[in-house]
């Protein structure tokens, strides 16, 4: 049994590609038609509608790290791990860290693009930057990581920034009109300020962790968004709030703490305007959103973006301001 990426028919090439381009397309099975949708085979968790089942092989060799592992860790070693850039990242059992070093190995031998492999220890501290140890490649964590024709160079080790939010930064570039005003609360290194600026929106970015700020600006710079497109404040949300303006959609990524700004942020939305807040909460649970933000308030979507825990999943709500 092996996960796929469910997506309509219409948008498969464009999901082929992406998938194609951060290393996550499984080559070894052919993806499946079903019912008006494809189903793409994966190496690894992604964003999106996943749905495990049995594969479709092709002679090919595999590019699943774990067939290179010991027999002893093989079916303990996670499937899962992000790639950013060259870097690739994996959580790891503490069972297992004795073979951290054979399992980065593995991951930089079936993975072309990757010359050396992280261990995430976990989102920590105010700026929500994750920890990590290298266990195989050259020291640094720098890279240049390619998302939705966009590209984005930052130490992954300093600043916030999750390369499985693609497609839904790609979702969010789709709906943003020429023009409106966005608010990117909690923007880390930027991607969604970057990628909504080039759909032409007008962006205010915000983030307390000074490395946020020098990657992000170089960042727009890289991608050439004007600088009359942005501005980028290096604080926190609510030390200014009351110097930001009304704005026609707020970004609100900061999953463990979201629901903690609803009330500071939503006077913020110009009627008609939408907020899209991305919380931590076990599967399909809105009522605690809806109460949160109030009558003023509709759940146009709820999706899943991608598990996080066996019993919990990051969500995302659009909310419009009646």
């Amino acid at each position: 049994m092996i996960k796929h990426l469910k997506v309509p028919e219409s948008e498969a090439q464009n999901a082929k590609d992406f998938l194609d381009s951060i290393g996550a397309l499984n080559t070894d099975f052919l993806p499946f038609k079903e019912h008006g949708s494809i189903l793409w085979p994966l190496n690894f968790d992604v964003e999106g509608e996943l749905v495990e089942m049995d594969g479709i092989p092709v002679t090919k060799e595999s590019r699943d790290y774990r067939i290179k592992l010991p027999e002893e860790i093989k079916d303990v070693a996670p499937r899962a791990f992000d790639i950013f850039g060259e870097i690739a990242i994996i959580k790891l059992p503490e069972a297992i860290h004795e073979y951290s070093e054979s399992i980065a190995s593995a991951l930089i031998q079936s993975n072309p693009n990757v010359t050396k492999a992280a261990m995430d220890l976990g989102v920590k501290g105010p700026y929500r930057v994750r920890e990590l140890n290298l266990i195989g490649g050259e020291p640094g964590f720098v890279t240049t990581h390619k998302e939705n024709g966009l590209k984005f160079k930052l130490d992954i080790s300093k600043v916030y920034f999750s390369p499985r939010l693609a497609m839904e930064r790609q979702r969010l570039s789709k709906l943003v009109e020429s023009g409106e005003r966005v608010l990117d609360a909690f923007a880390g290194a930027a991607p969604f300020s970057i990628i909504l600026a080039k759909s032409g929106g007008k962006i205010t970015a915000v983030d307390a962790n000074p490395e946020s700020e020098r990657w992000a600006k170089e960042n727009f710079d890289l991608n050439h968004i004007p600088k009359s497109s942005y501005e980028f404040i290096c604080s926190r949300v609510e030390d200014i709030v009351e110097s930001l303006g009304e704005y026609d959609r707020i970004i609100m990524n900061n999953p463990t703490k979201s629901l903690d700004y609803v009330h500071l942020l939503t006077p913020l939305v110009r009627k008609g305007g939408m907020i899209h807040i991305y919380c931590i909460l076990p599967d399909n649970q809105k009522d605690e959103i809806l109460s949160t933000f109030g009558y003023e308030f509709e759940l146009t979507q709820m999706r899943i973006v991608h598990p996080y825990s066996p019993a919990t999943s990051m969500m995302v709500f659009d909310m419009k301001k009646s």
